[in-house]
C-alpha cells in the first residue's frame, strides 16, 4: 500500500484513533507492506491534519501507528518528504511558510511566497532528512522511503523542468541528483547498513523538458550506488501532469512500462504502481515487469482485497473505479477526510460492520440506483425484511449512464457488485414497476426509503424544446443522435466527456458553458478535471467560457459572451446543464407512513461517494 494522504490526523498532525483504524483495516486485510501518508521532515513543510516527523516529540505517535500495524500482521515503512513545490498542487501555503524551490522560474505564480535554496539551506534539509530517518527507526518501522517525485523538494531538484540552477546542484544529471544522493547517504548513516531504504521517484515527468525514462534510469543507478535498496516508480509533476494518480480516462497501468524498463537496468528491486488492477498485478509479477506491486486506491475501495484474492473470493471484491473522488480532500480544505464511491466506510472503519437491528422491520426501498441498492443491502445486512422496487427494467439508475460513457466502462463493476450483494442478503427486487403512493399503502411497510434519483435539467430559453435539442444522457445511451455541427452546453464532467467522445468520432464539436470550465456546482476533483480539460485542448475543441445561451434556432445558438452577442452554428444542441431532484413520491408520503427517509439524488444531486455514505448512514438509523 503506497503513501496516500488521508486528513485523518488531527489539525496539529497528531495520530488519532480514526487514523489507526484506517491502517489496521488494511493491515488486517492482508497487505504485506503499508506505507502511510508522508511524514513532514521539516517544520516548514507541514500541512494541517497530516503527521510530521521533524521533531523527537513525533516519535511516540509514529510508534503507536507502527505497533497498530504490526499487531495485525503487516510491515510498515514510513515515507519522508518535504513538500517543496507540491504546495502548488495543494493550492495553499500555510501561514508563515514559503515554497522552497531549486530556482526561480518565470512561470511561478507571483502571488505566492517563494524561497530559492542556497547551499546552507540544502545542507540543513539534508540533515532534516537524516534526523527524520533516525526517528523512523526509533519508532520501530520496518523500512524508510524517500519521496523524490511529483514536484516535492527533492524531486524538483532532480527535474530539468524545475531546476535551472548553475551550481553543483543543477545542470547535469549527476548534479541534479546530488541533493537526493546526499540525503540517501546521510539517511544510511543514521539507520545502518541493513535497514531497508526505498526511493520513490519519477520515471517520467510527463511534461516537456522534464525527466524522461532514460534520464530516470541514470538517476536510479546513482541512488542505487548511494545505498538505496529498492526503486518505487512513479511519474508526473502534480501541478502540471495528471499521470501521478491516473484516473478513469487513463488506460490501466500507464506506468508499468516505465517500471519494466527501469527493472532491466538496475540491480535493486523495482516497485510498480498506478491504476493496477488485481489481474494486471498478477501479470506484472509473473511476466517479470516489476518485483513488487503497490496498490493504493484499490485498497481504499476494499481493505480486504489481498485476503479475498488469496482466498479466491473475486466475486466479493469491491473494485476501485478510479473516479478519484477519494482525492477531493487533497485540494479542497472543505472536503474533509477521504471518501470513496465504492466504499462508504473509508475513513469510518469503526462504523462497520453494522450492529444488528434490535427489532427487524418491513422496509420498502423505492429506486434501484446506487443509493437505493446500497441502502437496501445495508438494511438487509442488519436483519430487516427489505424489498426494492425499480421502475426501469434493470437496476442501476443514472449510474448506468455513467457506465455507458467511454472510458467509464469499469464503473459497471460497482453495479455488478451491488446486484450480487442484493442476492446475497436476500433483498426482494421488483423491476419495471412504478411505485405510487397507493402502491406503498397497499404494501403496508413499516419504513419507506425513497431513492427516486434526479432528472436532467432543461434550458429556459426560446427554442430549447426543439427536436434538435437533446439531453446528454440520451446521446450517451444511444437514444438520440448527434448529427452535423454539434454544440455541447455545459462545462462540467458530463459535458466535457461528451465533447471529447464526439470529437474523437470525428464530429465537429464546440462547448459553451455559463461559468468557467468545471465550475458552477460541486467542486470537481482536480486531477480528473485536468485530464479531461487537457484532452479538450489537445483535440482543439472550441470552448466558449462564461457565456450565456440566449436562444436556440434551427441553425444557430445565440450566446452572450463578454457583453457581446455571437451566433454559434449548430445542427445538434446537447444539454449537459445538470440535474434536479425527483422527490415527488417522498412529498406525497409525508404523514402517511411512520418512517420515511430520502437518500441519494432525490435529496439533492450529489456524487457517488456522498450517496454511498448517506445510504450507509440512513441504514444505520433504521
Amino acid at each position: 500500500m503506497p503513501a496516500m494522504g488521508t486528513q485523518l490526523a488531527n489539525v496539529e498532525g497528531r495520530v488519532t484513533e480514526r487514523l489507526l483504524n484506517y491502517y489496521r483495516a488494511r493491515a488486517r486485510g492482508g497487505v504485506g507492506l503499508i506505507i502511510p501518508q508522508f511524514a513532514s521532515v521539516s517544520s516548514d513543510s507541514r500541512l494541517p491534519f497530516t503527521m510530521a516527523i521533524y521533531d523527537d516529540s513525533c516519535i511516540e505517535d509514529w510508534r503507536r501507528l507502527v505497533d497498530a500495524v504490526h499487531e495485525v500482521g503487516a510491515k510498515i515503512c514510513i515515507q519522508l518528504m518535504h513538500m517543496g513545490m507540491l504546495f502548488l498542487y495543494s493550492g495553499f501555503v500555510p501561514k508563515g511558510m514559503s515554497i522552497q524551490v531549486p530556482s526561480m522560474m518565470p512561470w511561478l505564480e507571483g502571488n505566492k511566497p517563494y524561497h530559492e535554496l542556497g547551499e546552507e539551506d540544502i545542507d540543513h534539509y539534508v540533515e532534516d532528512f537524516a534526523e527524520a530517518a533516525r526517528r523512523v527507526r526509533e519508532a520501530g518501522a520496518d523500512a524508510v522511503e524517500l519521496h523524490a517525485c511529483h514536484g516535492c523538494l527533492v524531486g524538483s531538484f532532480m527535474s530539468p523542468a524545475t531546476n535551472r540552477r548553475r551550481d553543483r546542484y543543477g545542470g547535469s544529471v549527476e548534479n541534479r541528483t546530488r541533493f537526493a544522493r546526499r540525503i540517501v547517504k546521510r539517511m544510511r548513516q543514521e539507520v545502518g547498513a541493513e535497514f531497508p531504504m526505498i526511493v520513490r521517484m519519477n520515471a517520467d515527468d510527463d511534461v516537456d523538458g522534464g525527466v524522461t525514462i532514460e534520464e530516470a534510469i541514470r538517476q536510479a543507478t546513482i541512488l542505487e550506488s548511494a545505498g538505496v535498496d529498492a526503486i518505487s516508480v512513479s511519474g508526473g509533476l502534480e501541478f502540471w501532469s495528471t499521470l501521478s494518480i491516473p484516473s478513469y480516462p487513463f488506460p490501466e497501468g500507464p506506468m508499468v512500462p516505465l517500471a519494466e524498463k527501469m527493472r532491466k537496468r538496475v540491480k535493486v528491486p523495482v516497485i510498480a504502481a498506478g491504476k493496477i488492477t488485481p489481474e494486471l498485478a498478477e501479470r506484472v509479477i509473473t511476466e517479470g515487469k516489476a518485483d513488487f506491486v503497490a496498490m493504493g486506491r484499490p485498497l481504499l475501495a476494499d481493505p480486504e482485497l489481498p485476503n479475498k484474492l488469496r482466498e479466491g473470493r473475486l466475486e466479493e471484491l469491491r473494485r476501485c473505479i478510479y473516479c478519484n473522488n477519494c482525492l477531493k480532500s487533497a485540494t479542497d480544505p472543505d472536503a474533509g477526510p477521504i471518501s470513496c464511491s465504492v466504499n462508504p466506510f473509508l475513513s469510518r472503519e469503526a462504523k462497520y460492520p453494522f450492529i444488528s437491528a434490535e427489532a427487524p422491520k418491513k422496509v420498502m426501498v423505492v429506486g434501484g440506483g446506487l443509493a437505493g441498492m446500497e441502502t437496501a443491502i445495508y438494511l438487509a445486512e442488519r436483519g430487516h425484511q427489505v424489498s426494492l422496487y425499480e421502475r426501469e427494467p434493470e437496476l442501476g439508475g443514472q449510474w448506468n449512464i455513467a457506465c455507458a460513457t467511454p472510458g467509464k466502462e469499469d464503473y459497471a463493476t460497482l453495479t455488478d457488485y451491488l446486484r450480487r450483494s442484493l442476492d446475497k442478503y436476500g433483498v426482494a427486487v421488483t423491476l419495471g414497476t412504478e411505485v405510487t403512493k397507493e402502491k406503498v399503502l397497499e404494501t403496508k411497510p413499516d419504513v419507506v426509503v425513497v431513492a427516486t434519483g434526479a432528472v436532467p435539467l432543461e434550458l429556459n430559453v426560446p427554442g430549447a424544446t426543439a427536436k434538435h435539442v437533446v439531453q446528454a444522457h440520451d446521446v450517451i445511451e444511444g437514444k438520440a443522435e448527434a448529427v452535423g455541427r454539434v454544440l455541447v452546453v455545459g462545462g462540467r464532467f458530463v459535458g466535457m466527456e461528451l465533447a471529447i467522445w464526439l470529437k474523437e468520432q470525428g464530429k465537429e464539436v464546440s462547448l459553451v458553458t455559463k461559468a468557467g470550465l468545471g465550475q458552477n456546482g460541486i467542486k470537481l476533483e482536480k486531477l480528473s478535471f485536468k485530464t479531461l480539460a487537457t484532452k479538450l485542448i489537445e483535440l482543439n475543441v472550441p470552448l466558449y467560457l462564461n457565456a450565456t445561451v440566449l436562444e436556440i434556432t434551427d441553425k444557430v445558438v445565440v450566446i452572450s459572451l463578454g457583453n457581446e452577442i455571437f451566433l454559434l452554428p449548430a445542427d445538434t444542441v446537447i444539454l449537459a446543464v445538470g440535474m434536479r431532484s425527483d422527490n415527488k413520491l417522498a412529498k406525497e408520503l409525508e404523514g402517511t407512513i411512520p418512517e420515511v427517509y430520502t437518500v441519494g439524488d432525490c435529496v439533492r444531486p450529489r456524487d457517488a461517494a456522498e450517496a454511498a455514505y448517506q445510504a450507509a448512514t440512513v441504514a444505520s438509523k433504521i
